[in-house]
């Protein structure tokens, strides 16, 4: 009787051992299983993390190629900041280079390559280059006043920022008045859902007017896109910049979030720059606002060639 029930008790026992061992094994194999399934959705879908604003300048040529004077100015970039990789592009490789990283887009791709307008393709290059790669977009008239560009973005805001924008009309400007983002200096880490959302609202907004005029893209022209400020270049960023990050922030942005800067400003994930730092001749300060003002990091010469009747170069 003590034997069997001795018996009894060991098997009662082995039993629950071995619902525990099975329960622990599958418990094991779930989780390599989600494990192995995480590598391969991190691999095919996942955005990479990174930890700065890549050390990339870029620049986009003209038909004319580098002046003498542009030399002098994006030479006033590139040789204090040695750690920095300069790239130069021109239309054959921009073309190139989208067919390449945006096979994936094809309403990219598509749209770019039939753009007919010079400036067109050089703003959107420019969001295009640093949503994929990062860095540092500088327009040849844009020369640095001597301020590493390690040090351009504060200590305290370096492990936050994927996006440095600038003011071009912040400050010192009588009466109501549109602020306005420049776009000839640009930092960004790659990835920047602000910079694909300018993007997409610039595809969006030719899709439209193709349609309304019945013509395709190698067919639009300056007249029918409107100023170019608006359709590409800087209220574009501005507006699509604003729209991004209020989604964000789930919250509608005010001036008082971003604007009238003395100091760079981190709202979100982007730092926004005082008219001082990428555009001093727009705007002005008095005497005791230049005491605590930002330093000036570029100026930009408004050499402007493309501003012809056909947004190109002469």
């Amino acid at each position: 009787m003590l034997a069997r029930l001795h018996f009894r008790f060991l098997s009662y026992h082995s039993l629950v051992a071995l619902c525990v061992i099975f329960f622990i094994y599958q418990i094991c194999t779930l989780r390599s299983v989600q494990d192995n399934i995480a590598v391969h959705i991190q691999g095919a879908t996942a955005i990479p993390k990174y930890e700065g604003i890549p050390k990339l300048i870029w620049y986009k040529l003209g038909p004319r190629g580098l002046s003498d004077e542009a030399r002098n100015w994006t030479d006033s970039c590139i040789k204090p900041n040695p750690e920095y990789e300069a790239r130069f592009m021109t239309d054959e490789s921009s073309d190139e280079y989208v067919r390449k990283k945006f096979a994936s887009r094809p309403d990219i791709v598509d749209n770019f390559l039939a753009l007919p307008v010079p400036i067109w393709k050089a703003d959107i290059l420019r969001y295009l280059l640093l949503w994929d790669q990062g860095g540092i977009w500088f327009d040849l008239d844009v020369s640095c006043e001597g301020i590493p560009i390690d040090d351009w973005i504060p200590a305290e805001y370096k492990g936050n920022t994927s996006l440095v924008v600038g003011w071009e009309f912040d400050h010192g400007w009588p009466g109501n008045y549109l602020h306005q983002m420049e776009i000839w200096a640009i930092m960004a880490k790659p990835r920047s859902p602000h910079l694909m959302q300018c993007i997409n609202d610039i595809l969006q907004e030719l899709a439209d007017k193709t349609a309304e005029h019945g013509i395709t893209v190698e067919n639009t022209t300056m007249d029918i896109m409107g100023d170019t400020v608006e359709f590409t270049g800087p209220r574009r960023l501005t507006s699509a910049v604003y729209k991004s990050l209020g989604g964000m922030t789930n919250r509608n942005l005010v001036g008082s979030d971003t604007e009238e800067l003395l100091q760079p400003k981190l709202v979100g994930d982007v730092l926004f720059m005082p008219g001082r730092s990428f555009a001093p001749m727009t705007n002005t300060y008095s005497p005791e606002e230049e005491a605590i003002l930002s330093p000036q990091l570029v100026t930009h010469h408004y050499a402007g060639t493309w501003k012809n009747s056909h947004g190109g170069e002469d």
